[in-house]
């Protein structure tokens, strides 16, 4: 299944969470080249076990901890959507980006963002496209309407 979108979510900063284990992690999601992650920072909730636990990270840490694991998720989704330059794909178009714009962006069947110029409105429409270069979003792409 070449086209399959493989995501995750990611909690950095856990209490105990140590050094190595953090390594571990990301080590473990460049491996896997996720499609997208959603990256988030541990927070307490108090009454929970876990607000008590011992091995509180600092939060420096966990930002620190967190910016790095976010860059890895934005090369990994690149890197994902990157394979597809040169396919075309069928896109559920979403919207105009901006009221007037020409632009619209929606998504592929695998959760690629797309985004394409059109003179006819594409909202709410599954249409294919030529998908031609990166965008920092996502990829650029041509309707084929």
């Amino acid at each position: 299944m070449p086209e399959v979108a493989i995501t995750t979510d990611v909690m950095v900063g856990f209490p105990g969470e140590s050094d190595e284990e953090f390594a571990e992690s990301y080590r473990f999601c460049q491996e896997i080249g996720f499609a997208d992650m959603h990256v988030f920072v541990y927070s307490p909730r108090p009454g929970t076990p876990a607000a008590k636990m011992q091995g509180q990270v600092d939060s420096r840490v966990k930002k620190e901890r967190s910016l790095k694991m976010l860059e890895l998720a934005r090369r990994s989704a690149q890197q994902f959507a990157g394979r597809f330059v040169g396919c075309e794909m069928a896109v559920l178009w979403e919207n105009e980006v901006t009221p007037g714009s020409g632009v619209y962006s929606g998504l592929t069947d695998n959760y690629i963002r797309i985004f394409a110029r059109s003179q006819k409105p594409l909202a709410n429409q599954i249409m294919p496209a030529r998908l031609v270069k990166m965008h920092k979003d996502g990829l650029w792409g041509e309707s084929i309407a």
